[in-house]
């Protein structure tokens, strides 16, 4: 009888685990819907089955790997929504043409108890970026040659939890997916500073390493991968390589695949800005001055500050709202594509810094929009899209705006933002 009962013990854990994990999914399944539903349906790029699709999508495959409910022991949200208590950041990408398109992206929410057999949580996001891959038919080559360059070899773990910094926040993934019509697309974001951490070397020279060995086209990216590694080991300013991003399609079928690096800076003065995105100068084709030359015309609007100002010289920075140190700074992506030598920049703008109302910051994306002639900002669609994801009293907040321009696209920027949990 005392071994029956000790043997059903692990069997009564492992039945409340499985309720307790039942009973998450359909939380942030809910609040998924309650974001993304809403969300298809009014930008109006989506048909209907298209919509119940994406929406049927995110309940099997990306509600369950979003955690423990929000008020059960989790390990901390490392996303941009953290601020509102989210693990979950939706998107939409606005172009001079075309309808928006809508995105989202969430790190992988590790066990709160490191596991042995996995204490950096590696394995268990490969293989959730593998089940995802499998399902919106990805190709996993560059992501697999990414996360063997970057990933911890056993003795590199040893190393680092013998090491590791207290409250290191490094999940060991990023996942993004983007919406086309019926068409999934998978991102997958893998970071550069535990191997960083673990090895001495510079975060920097492993993610750039680990590009140029990137299988198939690596060699391809090597020029572009070059310029930014000459710019790094030369730039005066705080600049930090943190991770490495690529959309998880053919790289030899489809020309237009990429692989970004995310800088990140504290300095937000606009000089600091051009020169990081014209990586000091060397980037100094026509679209490349095209695209500062733009930023600086929308840069008062991203700071919330008048327009008229004098206030604002280039080398002016602006205080901070919040000063925890997940949110400071600005965020750059620098963007290889194979067989081109100039790579492109984009900036991330942490526009809650800087304002204080979801109204004041929603006024203000609607006049870049107009700057930056995208159609949402002259009638009105943008408002009306937040309106009807978050209602009348605006239950949302903007956390990034970006801006990039190229000669094919024109002037295009995402509007990154969270809704706050309500249990």
């Amino acid at each position: 009888m005392a071994g029956q009962a000790v043997s059903a013990i692990p069997e009564a854990a492992s039945a409340f685990q499985q309720a307790a994990k039942v009973t998450a999914t359909r939380f942030w399944s809910h609040y998924l819907r309650s974001i993304m539903a809403p969300l298809f349906k009014s930008v109006g790029a989506y048909t209907e089955s298209e919509q119940e699709s994406h929406l049927q999508f995110m309940d099997e495959h990306i509600a369950t790997n979003l955690g423990p409910l929000p008020n059960d022991p989790h390990s901390p949200y490392v996303v941009p929504a953290a601020i509102v208590g989210a693990p979950f950041d939706p998107s939409i990408n606005l172009t001079s043409f075309g309808s928006g398109k809508v995105r989202f992206d969430y790190t992988v929410v590790e066990p709160i108890e490191r596991p042995k057999e996995d204490p950096f949580s590696e394995n268990l996001a490969r293989e959730m970026l593998h089940k995802l891959a499998s399902v919106v038919g990805a190709d996993t080559r560059w992501m697999d040659s990414l996360m063997s360059s970057l990933y911890l070899s056993p003795a590199e773990t040893d190393a680092l939890l013998a090491s590791m910094p207290p409250q290191l926040l490094c999940p060991p993934a990023c996942i993004g997916m983007d919406f086309d019509g019926p068409k999934r697309t998978l991102k997958a974001y893998i970071p550069g500073i535990r191997k960083a951490l673990a090895t001495g070397q510079s975060s920097a020279e492993l993610v750039l390493e680990a590009i140029r060995g990137l299988k198939p086209l690596g060699s391809e990216l090597a020029p572009a991968a070059d310029l930014l590694a000459e710019y790094l080991a030369n730039c005066k300013h705080d600049i930090i390589l943190l991770l490495a991003g690529i959309d998880c399609i053919d790289p030899t079928r489809h020309k237009n695949a990429r692989v970004k690096c995310y800088l990140h800076s504290k300095a937000n003065s606009f000089s600091v800005v051009r020169d990081v995105m014209t990586l000091g100068g060397r980037l100094n084709d026509e679209a490349s001055l095209k695209r500062v030359d733009i930023l600086r015309s929308i840069w008062p609007l991203l700071l919330n500050e008048p327009e008229d100002t004098k206030q604002i010289d280039d080398d002016w920075s602006k205080p901070e709202r919040i000063k925890e140190k997940l949110y400071t700074g600005i965020r750059y992506t620098v963007e290889m594509t194979p067989g081109k030598k100039i790579p492109e920049t984009k900036l991330y703008m942490p526009v809650f810094q800087y304002t204080e109302t979801t109204d004041i910051t929603e006024k203000n994306f609607e006049n870049t929009l107009k700057k930056l002639n995208i159609e949402w900002g002259h009638n009105g669609k943008y408002g009306e899209v937040m309106e009807a994801v978050f209602g009348k009293e605006k239950d949302y907040t903007q956390i990034f705006s970006s801006f990039s321009y190229t000669a094919g696209k024109g002037a295009y920027t995402t509007s990154y933002f969270a809704k706050p949990i309500r249990q």
